[in-house]
């Protein structure tokens, strides 16, 4: 370090304890070269059913969730409904080879729109070419990076809000920001 100026040997310290001291429990950030990505943000929201009180759809397809926030964070979120899906929330991995995939749920400034739990469903094809949803429970309140699980083939992964749970129950995800929502990480 004797021959480094100043400024950046008063600096390496602090970047190797920034690096080293990382949580184990955190998702990992994007690194296209190392095969870690982030699913597209937005998910794609599809609305099922709207309009039908009896069912808990109130009012029209733009009631359904809601976004809240301001850029550069977005988070939507929705009143769980029961067994009734009124909302279908949608991610499109970027690779289909083997794959973890974690989910971060919404930051702090939105922890009143997490407050239950979400249940994903993961679309794949199995190593004997059958068709799988496999489905991994979130508990919003209790987590933050959860690692959903480790596939290959995967071509959708999604919840809606028929979570079982009732009003006021609500689940939420990112639409924008740094959390990412869903992320995929692949081995090299």
């Amino acid at each position: 370090m004797r021959d480094m100026p100043r400024p950046i040997a008063l600096a390496l310290p602090v970047l190797l304890l920034a690096v080293c001291a990382a949580p184990a429990a955190a998702a990992p950030a994007d690194d296209v070269s190392g095969g870690k990505y982030s699913i597209p943000v937005p998910p794609t929201v599809d609305v099922i059913d709207f309009n039908n009180p009896a069912k808990g759809c109130p009012g029209d397809a733009g009631n359904q969730y809601k976004i809240v926030g301001a850029n550069p964070t977005l988070t939507a979120w929705t009143y769980a409904n029961g067994t009734h899906r009124c909302i279908e929330v949608s991610y499109r991995p970027k690779v289909r080879k083997r794959c973890e995939f974690w989910f971060m749920t919404p930051g702090s400034e939105f922890r009143q729109y997490a407050t239950g739990r979400i249940t994903f469903h993961f679309e794949y094809t199995d190593p004997g070419s059958h068709p799988r949803d496999e489905r991994v429970t979130v508990d919003e309140r209790s987590e933050s990076a959860v690692k959903l699980g480790e596939h290959s083939g995967v071509e959708r992964i999604w919840f809606g809000d028929d979570t079982g749970q009732r009003y006021p129950t609500k689940i939420a995800w990112d639409v924008k920001g740094t959390a990412g929502g869903l992320t995929q990480v692949c081995t090299a």
